[in-house]
């Protein structure tokens, strides 16, 4: 029997308008890009079950190039060896990586459960560069610094191109029991999440690229360059409870954003909003578990400079009909606020 399709072609219609709207949404929010990705911490670990000679020194520097030189000034601490011969360099760095042979195994482990994050950095990155057209597609490296505070760096020289690195065992999740033995800062805690790893790696890198061009010299320059970054990032997340990628708690995000007034107030208080002396404002910007100082509630979140200065900037995008690269080359922290309109003292 002949079936009725006069419900059905109209509906078909509308499914296809639908999906072609979707589409055109998401490729308007920037299409993910496959960024390469080098295993540096594989090297060292293969690298561990041998004797480590001069000659395999100079192959992973020939391999690795700029990277390597960094890595190995920071972490080795090459200028320790400086003027000794390649062969005693090799001897030392043959029983380096011999001692970490099983917290490499342990990374290895751990990413091979932990994979997400991968595909994750592909999609934000994508919108990063839709909203940052300038943006250049990075070389991800993943390396080792035996649990030293090097857990990114970002290096943009010309020779090759963006180099974005991380940590591997700096993003191990909070159960990592290395953590609590080595005594690493109970503050890392917010940011060693493995899915972290895209938003830190993006973090830094608009830190990098854009902290030189603003040179903030006061605490609402420096709470408004912060803001851009925090309220970029929160925006590539659609809103996906992203404020845990940057190191909160749902309850800590949620007091902030109770207490805004307050905040403000003791700003203006303390006369630090327009205060030059970074010593005057810095404890609003460090890192840690908690904002210390004085009016300030024993249990403040840390960072609530940035906060406040992503609560103008978030404003700012709402008054004023701006891109984000017309955004971040606007210089102008007095300007964002006053066209904000931001003053959540009531």
């Amino acid at each position: 029997m002949q079936k009725n399709d006069f419900f059905t072609k109209p509906l078909w219609a509308l499914f296809l308008i639908l999906m072609g709207f979707c589409t055109s949404c998401d490729e308007q929010d920037g299409k993910p890009v496959e960024i390469p990705m080098i295993d540096f911490t594989t090297t060292l670990d293969s690298l561990s079950t041998q004797r480590v000679e001069a000659q395999d020194l100079q192959r992973i520097k020939k391999q690795y190039g700029r990277f390597f030189d960094i890595w190995f000034s920071e972490i080795m601490d090459y200028s320790k060896f400086r003027g000794y011969p390649d062969s005693i360099i090799g001897q030392r760095f043959s029983y380096w990586v011999q001692t970490n042979k099983q917290v490499f195994l342990w990374i290895k482990e751990h990413y091979e459960k932990n994979t997400s994050w991968r595909t994750d950095l592909n999609t934000m990155w994508g919108k990063l560069s839709y909203r940052l057209p300038k943006t250049p597609q990075p070389t991800i490296v993943s390396y080792f610094s035996q649990f030293s505070n090097f857990n990114t760096f970002v290096d943009s020289s010309k020779s090759q191109g963006l180099i974005l690195g991380f940590s591997k065992e700096m993003f191990m999740n909070d159960t990592f029991p290395l953590y609590a033995m080595l005594d690493v800062p109970g503050f890392y805690n917010r940011y060693n999440n493995t899915e972290q790893i895209p938003t830190m790696l993006i973090w830094n890198y608009l830190k990098s690229q854009y902290e030189s061009k603003h040179n903030p010299k006061n605490m609402l320059e420096q709470a408004v360059f912060e803001g851009k970054i925090w309220a970029l990032i929160l925006d590539m997340q659609d809103g996906n409870d992203g404020f845990i990628n940057l190191g909160y708690t749902e309850e800590e995000w949620a007091m902030m954003e109770r207490d805004q007034g307050q905040m403000w107030k003791l700003f203006l208080e303390q006369k630090a909003l327009y205060s030059n002396d970074f010593n005057v404002y810095r404890r609003y910007f460090v890192y840690g578990d908690k904002t210390f100082g004085p009016g300030i509630p024993p249990e403040c979140p840390p960072m609530i400079g940035s906060f406040v200065g992503t609560k103008i900037v978030q404003r700012y995008l709402q008054e004023v009909d701006v891109t984000w690269e017309e955004l971040f080359d606007e210089h102008d922290a007095n300007k964002i606020l006053r066209l904000s309109g931001y003053n959540p003292v009531k």
